[in-house]
């Protein structure tokens, strides 16, 4: 075992060194905007799909990168927009393209309810997953003199996350985000396993579109 403590440990030190948390993101803007004192804007999750992602979730990821982009941002909770929007933006009433925006928006009730929420930007969850893929081994024991564990696993992570933009005052969409984050996490065991680095790639990925995004709604992208 000690002929082999020695190469493990190298690799470690190796990967440790190699691993870092890298993230790359697409956008499309159709116009630039300006945004007033009175526009509010929502986030929301797509109910109508199967990615394990809530509104609270969506709020929590990307709302305080947007927020440090643009303080003036005024958000409304996606609760009482969805409240005051019923029986549509339901799991299956969820509009899925420009067509079907333009249907429920061009309802008198339907912008009478948006007008009253003050919402002209609407962002939507169009993605949203997180992939691993283990490498490596660890192996582990016992006996009279004791137990423990030897060897090394590592981890490729990779999380992607895409949001889309609706105007909902022009009844269009606005644009589109998506970002993906990808590292490499380390657990070498000497007796126990011991994460030595853990990619925060959801984290990133929520950064970064959170930036992108709070900087378009302020007029600087």
């Amino acid at each position: 075992m000690r002929s082999l403590a020695k190469p493990i440990a190298s690799l470690s030190i190796f990967l440790f060194i190699a691993a870092c948390t890298t993230v790359q993101t697409q956008s499309e803007f159709q116009n630039s905007i300006s945004l007033s004192p009175l526009d509010n804007v929502v986030l929301l999750s797509n109910l109508a799909s199967d990615q394990d992602f809530s509104d609270k979730d969506v709020d929590r990821c990307i709302r305080p990168a947007m927020f440090d982009a643009a303080p003036e941002l005024h958000f409304i909770p996606a609760k009482q927009f969805r409240e005051n929007l019923y029986p549509y933006f339901m799991p299956s009433t969820t509009p899925r393209d420009l067509d079907d925006y333009r249907k429920i928006l061009e309802r008198a009730e339907v912008q009478k309810r948006v007008a009253s929420l003050g919402v002209r930007y609407l962002i939507i969850l169009t993605k949203g997953k997180t992939d691993e893929d283990w490498h490596g081994g660890i192996l582990c024991g016992a006996g009279y003199g004791g137990g423990g564990c030897f060897g090394l696993s590592w981890w490729d992570r990779k999380s992607e996350l895409g949001l889309a933009i609706w105007d909902l005052q022009n009844k269009s969409r606005a644009g589109s985000v998506q970002a993906n984050a990808t590292g490499t996490g380390i657990m070498p065991a000497f007796g126990l396993p011991i994460p030595l680095y853990m990619p925060a790639t959801e984290s990133a990925v929520c950064r970064e579109l959170g930036s992108r995004l709070g900087k378009f709604l302020n007029g600087q992208e």
